[in-house]
């Protein structure tokens, strides 16, 4: 009787204690990169530019080329990651529309690929501009972008790149908890039988 006494506890603390994982909910980690004149907030996520300042691509030169800036998102998933569930980058754009000539503006067009593959030719107006991101890019914990200037000038103010994610499973408080007091429990039983 002892014996499947002590097989049962084993089996219920086994069967409580480590097969039970708390089921959590969706983890989002946003990353921002702030741009100006001189680089990014974040010193560590400008990579390069081409003329000018930083946050203003200018028209397409035909001694300098294409105005770009390049910068890359870097972040900790914490707690860690088990799953990525979404990925989304979004591009904070302005349009000075500063060079009109009688009453004609010109149209600024760009060109913004990243690691991912993804990539988006098009007329700049003020806006946000929004893509979603392969899943597989975002695992290592960097994100790289570039956009260039195709025709006319704009600003990049901001890049945000929001991030949704399931944390790895850590076991249930309370199934530890029923663990320790059945432990306790059997400790207790087995004091008073040897008395």
């Amino acid at each position: 009787m002892k014996l499947q006494w002590k097989a049962l506890a084993g089996v219920l603390v086994g069967w409580v204690g480590f097969g039970t994982m708390a089921v959590a909910a969706p983890i989002t980690l946003q990353d921002v990169t702030h741009f100006d004149s001189n680089g990014t907030n974040a010193s560590e996520d400008y990579v390069d530019h081409g003329f000018g300042a930083v946050n203003k691509l200018d028209h397409p030169s035909l001694f300098k080329g294409f105005d770009y800036v390049e910068w890359k998102h870097q972040y900790t998933f914490d707690p860690p990651a088990d799953t990525l569930i979404s990925g989304n980058l979004e591009l904070y754009l302005k349009d000075d529309s500063d060079l009109c000539i009688f009453g004609k503006c010109t149209t600024e067009f760009a060109f913004g690929y990243a690691e991912d593959g993804t990539w988006d030719w098009g007329e700049v107006d003020t806006g946000i501009y929004d893509y979603d991101v392969s899943l597989a890019a975002l695992e290592d914990g960097m994100f790289g972008v570039t956009l260039k200037s195709k025709k006319g000038d704009f600003y990049i103010k901001q890049s945000k790149l929001t991030i949704e994610y399931m944390p790895v499973p850590e076991p249930g408080t309370l199934a530890l908890l029923g663990g320790s007091l059945l432990g306790l429990g059997l400790a207790r039983r087995r004091r008073t039988q040897s008395a």
